[in-house]
């Protein structure tokens, strides 16, 4: 999957709701590894404008002020990826 494949709502969700800021990263990051090795049986969180909802199987991405965009379903993989290409960029 390239990031042409993507849902437009993984870019507003990093943009909006994580902004700025490498330590919700490195939260998001370490909530994806706690589900994934069944620390907990899903998370989900609502920020600014969206809700995350990470479970094992899958991350799903929900505009609260627009339902018309769809959810964003995504593999845990794909969204950890995007979380470290999103750290990185913010951090340089």
């Amino acid at each position: 999957m390239d990031a042409n494949d993507l849902h437009p709502l993984i870019a507003a969700y990093l943009e909006q709701d994580v902004q700025r800021s490498l330590s919700a990263c490195q939260n998001l990051l370490d909530i994806l590894e706690d589900v994934k090795a069944g620390h907990r049986a899903e998370w989900s969180g609502t920020g600014n404008a969206h809700t995350v909802t990470i479970r094992p199987e899958a991350v799903v991405i929900h505009n609260e002020w627009d339902d018309g965009l769809g959810d964003a379903h995504l593999p845990c993989d794909v969204f950890r990826d995007c979380i470290e290409a999103w750290k990185a960029c913010i951090s340089s």
